[in-house]
């Protein structure tokens, strides 16, 4: 069948105008398909949004309180629950974690922990530029113990500058002995350099304490040892070079040693700057300003965070504003389009049971007491009240009116009272680490967590993660699981709305399909009665000239 299309030449009526006409009330039906489409696409943006919020206040809120993202911390590490305050910060500053005594504590620092550095005698006709053989040295290697078990080869030439050689060193790694593919490569921890102002090479150990140690145990080349060696550095082959450690006294306990000057004794973190000839003290105080301030802090960020889920449940929903199909687009400008989908959008996620049931879930999490089986009493065998706080309005935190919607509210005089009595106690309450097996044990803080992750995984089955995977995981490494393997009438990886979404697309392509053979139907009954009157017209013609 032909596919020309006669116009309304015969019967003088503007057939193109009429067909399309036609197709306008046929297109309603996908017009609203694609209007519903836009709708999910829409509401699958919001969840994502809402989604990579959570994440962002688990991640922010963590780091925050406990100096990582990854994960949460056991309130004995906490290290802004105590102050700790040195007598001399010349000799030694100091941090406390949770769990180190109030207090004040001695300490006499009486030897710095320190590597091993060596330097050229005197100095070496060579810059960085020079090439080995102009020293005289020939293609060979040099070996370095490292640890006792770990050798550092390192081969050179002759046609090697004298920069090459220092990166070799500074790059090193050692080769086990034995080797054991299961365990990895131990750098050489040497660092060197070529000064060339001076013509002198220096090597240095990169850590400190008496297991740093330059020891060459290959020189053939005589590069560093022996009376001639040729950066005149003077080391004896196979005899070590050691560092070594620091040794403090601490509250009567005489000649402690570390490898290094960053040293913990019992839960307090210690910066060793130098030695000290008679005793110094660490002061340990709870900071209750402190420790207000940070809680403060992340109370008025969940608050944030609250809200913002209690506006996108509540927000009013314009029914008469529906997405724009293209027709109507091209005849706004980009201002109206714009107010006009803000309206559209408004309201999608009103009641929304995923984000409802986040939040009630969390909030019950709140009220509910934290339990433990090794403190205080009760009327159970297992599970024992945490003593004296087990719940949030025992320090102070409340929600706050009706209308606040589940926002939390610190009474300032009473949680600071709550923490001067028992700190230990407070952080227990709100820190105490997860338990899978048993929430009511987990602390609030981290029960917040669970919750909010459980909610996460209900809207990422529904939404899926968009570009939100690795946000996501940085969150819980293991959030995506349930989503990839599947379940609950949902094929993996493939979220609820993105079936939705290729079920509309579906449907477009049978409306199109339909559409194409109305359009084609119309244009074929119009071309027959085009015909017809065209053959009438001639006709007519034929009768009136032969009766001429």
């Amino acid at each position: 069948m032909s596919n020309m299309r006669i116009t309304g030449i015969a019967s003088g009526m503007d057939t193109e105008t009429m067909v399309n006409d036609l197709m306008k009330a046929e297109r309603v039906r996908l017009d609203k398909i694609e209007q519903e489409k836009q709708l999910s696409l829409w509401r699958q943006e919001q969840y994502n949004d809402i989604n990579k919020s959570i994440s962002q206040f688990i991640l922010d809120t963590r780091k925050d309180l406990f100096g990582t993202s990854s994960y949460s911390k056991s309130p004995s590490s906490l290290t802004w629950v105590n102050k700790a305050t040195s007598s001399d910060e010349s000799i030694f500053t100091a941090s406390s974690t949770a769990s180190a005594p109030t207090g004040t504590h001695t300490m006499k620092v009486t030897q710095i922990a320190k590597g091993v550095s060596v330097a050229s005698a005197s100095a070496v006709s060579a810059t960085n530029d020079s090439k080995l053989s102009d020293l005289g040295i020939a293609d060979g290697s040099i070996s370095f113990d490292i640890d006792g078990t770990n050798t550092a080869t390192i081969q050179y030439k002759a046609t090697d500058t004298v920069k090459d050689l220092i990166d070799k060193i500074n790059s090193a790694m050692g080769d086990e002995l034995v080797p054991d593919l299961n365990t990895p490569k131990v750098p050489l921890g040497i660092q060197a350099s070529f000064d060339d102002a001076n013509g002198r090479l220096f090597l240095s150990t990169k850590g400190t304490g008496l297991k740093a140690q330059i020891k060459v145990t290959d020189d053939a080349g005589k590069l560093f040892t022996g009376g001639t060696d040729k950066f005149k550095l003077g080391l004896t082959e196979d005899v070590a070079v050691n560092g070594q450690n620091a040794k403090i006294d601490f509250d009567g306990a005489i000649g402690l040693e570390y490898e290094s000057n960053n040293i913990s004794i019992n839960g307090i973190n210690i910066t060793l700057n130098s030695t000290s000839a008679t005793d110094q003290t660490i002061k340990i105080d709870t900071d209750v300003d402190g420790i207000y301030d940070k809680i403060k802090g992340f109370v008025d960020k969940y608050n944030e965070l609250i809200g913002n889920l209690n506006k996108e449940i509540s927000e009013k929903r314009y029914r008469d504003f529906n997405p724009l199909t293209k027709e109507e687009k091209e005849a706004m400008n980009d201002d109206d389009i714009k107010l006009w989908e803000d309206k559209a959008k408004s309201g999608l996620l009103r009641n929304d049971q995923y984000i409802n049931k986040l939040i009630q879930n969390v909030r019950s999490g709140l009220y509910e007491s934290v339990i433990t089986d090794d403190k205080g009493t009760s009327d159970t065998s297992d599970d024992i009240e945490l003593s004296p706080y087990s719940q949030l309005f025992e320090i102070g935190i409340t929600t706050g009116e009706w209308k606040d919607k589940g926002k939390l509210v610190i009474d300032e005089t009473k949680f600071k009272d709550a923490i001067k009595a028992d700190a230990s106690g407070v952080m227990d309450l709100l820190f105490t680490p997860s338990d899978e097996d048993n929430s009511s044990k987990s602390g609030l803080v981290n029960r917040m967590y669970d919750h909010m992750i459980d909610g996460m995984k209900e809207i990422i089955n529904k939404s899926g993660t968009g570009d939100n995977s690795e946000l996501y995981r940085s969150v819980k490494s293991n959030i995506l699981i349930d989503f990839v393997t599947g379940g609950n009438g949902r094929k993996g990886a493939i979220s609820l709305i993105d079936e939705e979404v290729l079920a509309f697309d579906t449907r477009i392509t049978r409306e199109q399909d339909r559409l194409s053979s109305v359009e084609a139907r119309y244009w074929s009954q119009f071309s027959a009665m085009e015909k017809a009157l065209s053959e009438m017209q001639s006709q007519s013609s034929w009768l009136t000239q032969q009766m001429g």
